[in-house]
């Protein structure tokens, strides 16, 4: 059994070094959260028969979430009452060296030991008292590793920490980029919510969305000029307690902003009141260092989190400036900012939650669909291989008879009345001569059924393969194009193919990318061709695309008739010095708008309708293509056609490396 420690209220640097040296030694670590009443934590675990940590470690001055102190007494004594097997050691983090008396005052009230700030230099000793509160034994290569490791982050920048930043900082930036991730995943395929659905107390104001910009929040937008006194402006922040911050002007010129904890800290300086209160603002204002965050209104709430958390420590609570309009400004609380962030975060954690279920279910039916369609091809591979096979019988026979009627014809000719006549009931020279056509059409019936059958069951293969087999690509395009052969009758399909080598791969994985990457290029097609607003508005990009280059290395089909088209080209390419095979899977269509081209293989974005599409089949494309054959998917639009003109449409390159 796993044996675990809960840190309770230790400060982020006191939690990084406990948390590296306990978890150097495979021991579980979790933390309490500051704002949860850690008595009441361990009573609910305890009632719901969860496994309680076998340590505890704490700070000497823990605090209920109501925000009274415990100085550690009801802890121990909550330990000693319902769990005596979990043991207690306290820190505190205040003082480098623990007197005797103190350590005795902790012991007597239930604690292992006493312990002072804990520092790179004692953390070996602090962790040897941990190890054997827990009865384990140290492993002193593993802890040395961790402190290692802990100087190393101490002396050099971590994970983007630039200038010195703090690990609060770096964390907290961290922190915001992860919040942020979950609203950008799902924000391109956000459905329309229900007027009456009540995702936060302040809902009935405002229905925020996953891109609302914080001109939707409430701003403040009182104003003060540098010439009035600083009681004048001491007087405006009285009126208001929960104004955070003043926007200054100077004679009607915007000058910047004045928070309110700027303005107290700098009255509260000796003889402060005396110099500023009766003075222009502007003599303090010119003493008050203010590095300013100023966002235009469209700003997402998002994307303005990130960076209001992304200052430094004592610029992260500072308001923000708001740019509304051209001579407009407003100040948003940050506060505020992160309270609607949290509230973004729920309904994107929401939307995510029905997608990610969404996708599950689909998965869990293409999943069975697979298993059913292999079943199938397996019950219709074995009558379609007797046909084929007996097909070859069947001419064979067909032949042997044709010789023993053309002997008995010049042998006894066809001079009997009933020979011509039955001759002719049957029409006998068209019989003889379509008759192997027949069963050659059969025959190349069944060899297609067959080739498709076998397609089908390598696609819905239940198992991955352990190793890597030789493939050629331009089977796996084939394959692809047999199983979509029923939607490409109407699209011309150009081929454009040169013999390539075989690489290691997995190809029913392969031909899965081709077939989304063909399957995506026929609905593009299919949507321009039932819009024929949209062939205009493309004779229009055509236009453009030529204005800006040189008109002889421009295709243009203003004059001709637009047809849909797919072009699958094959090549070698040498790039960073290597040989890699390239398939291109191009369309004339309308082309991926520019600003979403970056976003394209993320999960879940998708520019097909509701219930159209689950924004996954490229994302899984890149996935197959980057990381389980190491190549690279490019995509292009508009593109280079073979002979160098550009093209309206969309191109999507893989590029797969050829083994030495």
């Amino acid at each position: 059994m796993v044996k675990s420690v809960l840190l309770a209220q230790l400060s982020e640097e006191q939690s990084l070094m406990w948390h590296n040296a306990l978890s150097s030694h495979q021991l579980e670590v979790w933390a309490a959260p500051e704002t949860e009443d850690l008595l009441k934590l361990l009573d609910q675990k305890r009632h719901s028969k969860q496994s309680l940590p076998q340590l505890i470690i704490s700070d000497i001055g823990i605090r209920y979430g109501g925000g009274t102190s415990l100085l550690a007494t009801e802890l121990c004594k909550w330990c000693a009452d319902h769990a005596p097997e979990l043991k207690v050691l306290l820190i505190n983090p205040r003082q480098a060296q623990i007197k005797e008396v103190e350590k005795r005052w902790a012991i007597r009230r239930g604690a292992i030991d006493l312990l002072p700030k804990i520092s790179l230099e004692n953390l070996n000793s602090a962790f040897k008292v941990a190890a054997q509160a827990l009865a384990i034994e140290i492993k002193p290569e593993a802890l040395t590793s961790a402190i290692s490791n802990l100087k190393l982050q101490q002396y050099q920048p971590d994970r983007g920490a630039v200038k010195g930043k703090n690990i609060r900082q770096t964390a907290t930036q961290e922190l915001a980029r992860k919040m942020a991730m979950i609203p950008l995943m799902v924000m391109a395929s956000e459905p329309e919510m229900d007027s009456g659905s009540d995702l936060s107390p302040q809902s009935s104001k405002r229905q925020l969305a996953l891109d609302s910009t914080i001109a939707e929040l409430h701003l403040y937008n009182t104003k003060v000029d540098l010439s009035k006194t600083g009681e004048f402006t001491s007087q405006l922040f009285k009126d208001d307690p929960l104004l955070p911050a003043l926007i200054v002007y100077d004679q009607d010129q915007y000058v910047g902003m004045l928070s309110r904890r700027r303005f107290l800290e700098c009255l509260s300086r000796p003889y402060a009141l005396e110099l500023f209160t009766k003075r222009p603002l502007r003599v303090l204002y010119e003493q008050v260092p203010i590095e300013v965050l100023r966002l235009h209104g469209n700003t997402s709430i998002v994307m303005a989190a990130q960076l209001a958390l992304g200052r430094s420590n004592d610029e992260i609570y500072e308001p923000v400036i708001v740019h509304l309009d051209t001579d407009t400004y407003a100040v948003l609380d940050v506060h505020d900012l992160l309270l609607e962030q949290s509230h973004i975060h729920e309904l994107a954690t929401k939307l995510l939650r029905e997608q990610t279920q969404t996708t599950m279910f689909q998965t869990e039916k293409m999943a069975s669909l697979g298993q059913i369609v292999a079943e199938v091809s397996h019950d219709i591979r074995n009558p379609v291989s007797a046909i084929y096979g007996n097909t070859e019988c069947l001419l064979t026979y067909i032949e042997g008879v044709m010789k023993i009627l053309r002997a008995y014809e010049k042998e006894y000719g066809t001079s009997s009345t009933v020979i011509s006549e039955t001759l002719e009931a049957v029409d006998w020279d068209f019989v003889r001569s379509d008759l192997p056509q027949v069963v050659k059409s059969i025959q190349s019936g069944s060899r297609y059924l067959r080739r498709l059958v076998d397609t089908l069951q390598s696609l819905s293969h239940m198992e991955d393969h352990a190793n890597p087999e030789a493939i050629s690509l331009i089977d796996c395009v084939e394959s692809s194009l047999t199983i979509l052969s029923g939607r490409i009758r109407n699209v011309q399909v150009v081929k454009n193919y040169i013999d390539l080598p075989k690489i290691n791969g997995y190809s029913d994985r392969l031909i899965q990318v081709f077939m989304n990457l063909i399957s995506n290029a026929l609905d593009a097609l299919v949507d321009l061709k039932s819009h024929p607003d949209l062939i205009v508005q493309r004779d229009h990009l055509l236009l453009k695309e030529e204005s800006s280059r040189e008109r002889s290395n421009v295709q243009t089909e203003s004059e001709i008739t637009w047809q849909p088209l797919v072009m699958i080209t094959s090549a070698i390419a040498e790039i960073d010095n290597r040989n890699w095979i390239s398939i291109k899977v191009a369309d004339n269509g309308m082309g991926i708008p520019k600003e979403i081209q970056d976003r394209i293989f993320d999960n879940f974005f998708t520019t097909k309708g509701q219930g159209h599409g689950t924004g996954l089949g490229l994302a899984i494309c890149h996935q197959i293509i980057t990381q389980q054959h190491n190549g690279k998917i490019v995509l292009r639009s508009p593109y280079l056609n073979n002979q160098g003109d550009v093209t309206i449409g969309t191109e999507f390159e893989v590029l797969l490396p050829i083994s030495k």
